[in-house]
């Protein structure tokens, strides 16, 4: 078993980060069902969240300009709070429950999006809600980005903005993450040692992703978007 560990970890993450570089969110949907073959939940998180950080540093640079840094800040406390309680649920507990209802409702956003073309006015004034949600999804599974996506889908209608944006507010979210799990002793010395075999396979799924991406178009973006979205949901809701 340990002789396919790496190339498993490599396999997951390397696909991960491809889907996440050209939509900016889904790399836990794409990785995690892959990675937890051979790692536990705790640790398949853990590994993530250091190449979230290590994708942060270079996506965040590349797309400073397109990021509204004013809903990034809107949302930054909630998301701190979130996220302190998600860290710690995922050492304590198993919070199945906040999984599913997480599934549960991106598969209705995502209907209501596609039979009802106006955005929703609920969204608009409650960005301290969904930062929380956002933070608290993000400690447990690193898959907090469709509860931003859902967010900024109804504040943005670039769709270069909204992929900047979720990358923003991803970037902080990364930021504190690692030290957060660090101190909670869910991220150890072995978790990363395996990142340093990962690095380079991880490195060049983002420049492919970023290849491909300026390959779509803003319309082709959402369409993808709202695929990642349902495709995410469905996985919430029957892992």
């Amino acid at each position: 078993m340990e002789l396919f560990v790496i190339p498993v970890l490599i396999l997951g993450i390397s696909l991960g980060f491809f889907v996440q570089t050209i939509a900016g969110f889904a790399a836990p949907l794409v990785a995690l069902p892959i990675m937890l073959f051979v790692q536990d939940l705790s640790e398949a998180v853990a590994l993530m969240s250091i190449f979230f950080l290590l994708f942060s540093v270079v996506l965040v640079y590349k797309n400073w300009k397109d990021i509204d840094k004013k809903i990034v800040g809107q949302l930054a406390i909630s998301i701190i709070l979130g996220l302190v309680l998600g860290i710690y649920l995922l050492k304590f507990g198993n919070p199945l429950l906040l999984k599913k209802l997480l599934g549960v409702f991106i598969i209705l956003f995502v209907v209501h999006s596609y039979f009802n073309k106006k955005k929703i006015k609920l969204f608009k004034g409650s960005g301290w809600l969904f930062g929380f949600i956002g933070g608290v999804i993000s400690g447990l599974y690193t898959t907090s980005s469709p509860i931003f996506v859902a967010y900024l889908y109804n504040k943005l209608s670039d769709a270069k903005a909204i992929r900047a944006t979720i990358i923003g507010i991803l970037g902080l979210v990364n930021l504190l993450r690692v030290p957060l799990m660090a101190y909670s002793d869910i991220l150890k010395y072995d978790i990363i040692i395996k990142s340093l075999y990962i690095l380079p396979f991880f490195l060049l799924s983002l420049y492919l992703g970023h290849v491909f991406y300026r390959k779509i178009s803003p319309k082709a973006f959402k369409k993808i978007l709202m695929i990642l979205l349902l495709l995410s949901g469905i996985s919430l809701i029957f892992r």
